[in-house]
């Protein structure tokens, strides 16, 4: 890399890199001899010098109430450097802090009864993402909210939502839905506990009493939807 692409990656700029190499160059000089090197114009020259002279990078003296300019030893611009790492080690601390701010924030609810459970319906709905469940068994579903699952189904289709589905083999019932989808499983891999998710969204159903443990967190979706392809990989089409 060439010396003025590495003055600028230090944090100088295109003008004040020109301005340092030219009096390096040409020693103590006038602002006229640093246009005739730098090939800038007189006006910026001085902002450029201005910044130069704060960076600690230039200094001048006056003779005959002239100002001539001095580029400091090379030397200096480690300490140019040193002085950055200085600044950045006393704000590290507060932008770390600011960082960890923002760090995903799990939120955990309990939905109990029939009402908890049209709340998880509604969530559904507005978050508007397909569902992915295993361990369903469609018969208790049915069972127990058999108007609330068919409204359900009609606002899942106006929106254009899609279901997932893994349940077990020699299962009673399954929904006739054309935006659901079924695989199989054996009876064995399942819990009582079905599992559900959508976007961010995982839910855990106790049916005894009936209580929704609701997760909101990318981290155990994101782990949700792994293991769920495994599964749909392997269980059986009908």
């Amino acid at each position: 890399m060439e010396t003025k692409a590495i003055l600028e990656n230090l944090g100088l700029s295109d003008g004040e890199t020109k301005v340092y190499l030219a009096l390096l160059k040409l020693g103590s000089s006038k602002v006229s001899k640093i246009k005739e090197e730098s090939g800038l114009h007189r006006t910026t020259i001085y902002d450029f010098i201005e910044k130069l002279i704060n960076k600690g990078l230039v200094s001048y003296s006056v003779e005959n109430n002239v100002k001539f300019y001095s580029a400091m030893h090379p030397s200096k611009l480690m300490d140019f450097i040193k002085e950055k790492e200085i600044g950045l080690k006393e704000i590290l601390p507060e932008l770390i802090n600011l960082s960890e701010q923002h760090k995903e924030e799990i939120k955990i609810e309990v939905l109990r009864g029939k009402g908890g459970f049209k709340t998880l319906l509604n969530l559904a709905l507005r978050v508007r993402k397909n569902i992915h469940a295993y361990g369903i068994d469609e018969t208790l579903f049915k069972k127990n909210f058999p108007i609330d699952i068919k409204h359900y189904f009609k606002q899942e289709q106006k929106l254009g939502m899609k279901e997932k589905l893994i349940t077990f083999k020699d299962v009673e019932f399954v929904y006739p839905e054309k935006h659901m989808e079924y695989r199989f499983l054996d009876k064995k891999f399942f819990s009582a506990t079905p599992w559900m998710a959508f976007g961010e969204y995982v839910a855990i159903m106790i049916w005894e009493p009936l209580t929704i443990i609701l997760i909101k967190s990318k981290e155990l979706s994101d782990g949700f939807y792994k293991q769920f392809n495994l599964m749909w990989k392997i269980a059986e089409k009908k």
